[in-house]
């Protein structure tokens, strides 16, 4: 498995370029110079036990394929073309221009991106007036030109921002690093500054949706702990506990209660300006209700039942789960190490990964935790109307 990742996404477009890293990664998988359509490069891969694909986020732009063991170097070879010789063929741009207004179609469409884009909006400012946060808008879809394409790739691709990592069986690491070296020297080496800064906004707010007969709810707190290498000690403590508090507020809701079906992880901004917490969805009348009861536990179990011993075992033993998928898994396994790399700038050490997980303590968690709740609170709703003060009520039964 290779992947070739890009540090560089929707954070980085100004208006006017809404969308464009997205459609430069269209336009990058469409015709080479040695593969003049999609398909052309797609029945060659096949035809060596290969696949490709690529994907845009607002913080990463990567390029990524599957191989069987002795055709690695085909898929280097044709991942490194693609992006070297990329085309960028008016008549292609224009028939990409479709896919990608349909793709922003249904991500309008979607309740969970149109979910997150409003508290983006809500919380951070960051948004895009009739569009999504990663696809753009119909104006600026419209708008890109060949040359535009061209220019912003150029500007945010280069070998200072770029991460190639290669998982699964290597049968000649030297030949393969020759390789890359080689294939890579296309890129040029200007510094990237990617555009991570947010100013959070904490809030109450609500989206009307018609279509939606429950309402979603995302409560979350801003992060009080920065992302980095020297913490994640701290933050993987704070992750303890909010997997034990989400346990918990689903035995609540669920099982005790009857109103949700299940309950998850609610997550906006960039690595060290962020707010997180819960995500669940309730019918309207009973949303008043679901947030006392979120609040009530969230306190119990934090000044009265604190998580023991007894729970960490479980979430390690658990996670063990995902430590097989890594040692199994070449994708996963790949995604692990590139995003570490991305994030930290350091290589991922799996063994010091998991002595780390296991060397949590309740102590340590109940000390790292403190003050989490006083940390400023947002409640976001998406779907259905309703009548409650959800933050006053949040505060009323935090007790």
């Amino acid at each position: 498995y290779v992947n070739i990742a890009f540090k560089t996404g929707g954070c980085d477009e100004k208006p006017g370029e809404y969308g464009i890293t997205h459609f430069c990664e269209h336009m990058f998988v469409k015709g080479s110079k040695r593969f003049h359509t999609q398909k052309d490069r797609k029945d060659f891969l096949e035809n060596h036990g290969g696949t490709y694909n690529a994907t845009t986020s607002d913080l990463c732009l990567r390029f990524h394929g599957r191989i069987i063991a002795e055709n690695l170097a085909i898929l280097i070879d044709v991942l490194t073309e693609m992006l070297r010789d990329a085309l960028f063929d008016n008549e292609q741009i224009e028939i990409e221009r479709g896919v990608i207004l349909d793709e922003m179609r249904r991500g309008l469409d979607n309740p969970d991106r149109m979910m997150h884009d409003f508290g983006m909006k809500q919380m951070f400012n960051v948004f895009v007036p009739n569009g999504t946060r990663r696809l753009g808008s119909a104006e600026t879809i419209k708008s890109f030109t060949a040359e535009q394409l061209r220019e912003y790739a150029a500007k945010h691709m280069s070998a200072k921002n770029c991460v190639v990592t290669i998982s699964g069986r290597i049968d000649d690491k030297n030949a393969v690093i020759e390789q890359l070296e080689q294939a890579f020297a296309f890129l040029p080496t200007h510094d990237v500054t990617q555009n991570m800064e947010l100013t959070y906004t904490p809030c109450v707010a609500h989206c009307p949706s018609d279509k939606h007969k429950n309402v979603k709810i995302h409560v979350v707190f801003s992060d009080t702990i920065p992302d980095t290498y020297e913490n994640r000690y701290i933050n993987k403590c704070i992750g303890r506990f909010e997997n034990y508090l989400r346990r918990e507020l689903q035995e609540v809701l669920r099982h005790q209660n009857g109103l949700i079906y299940g309950i998850g992880f609610a997550y906006y901004g960039y690595q060290n300006d962020g707010a997180s917490g819960f995500a669940t969805e309730t019918a309207p009348e009973n949303i008043a209700h679901l947030v006392a009861l979120m609040a009530k536990t969230a306190y119990r179990v934090y000044t009265e039942n604190p998580i023991n011993q007894e729970e960490l075992d479980k979430m390690f033993n658990l996670g063990r789960l995902g430590d097989a998928d890594f040692l199994e898994n070449s994708v996963a396994r790949n995604d692990e190490i590139s995003g570490f790399y991305r994030f930290y700038d350091k290589l991922f050490n799996f063994y010091e990964n998991i002595d780390m997980k296991k060397s949590i303590t309740p102590e340590d968690v109940i000390k790292y935790t403190r003050g989490i709740f006083d940390a400023p609170m947002s409640i976001i709703t998406y779907g259905a109307g309703f009548d409650a003060d959800l933050k006053q009520i949040w505060i009323d039964n935090f007790k």
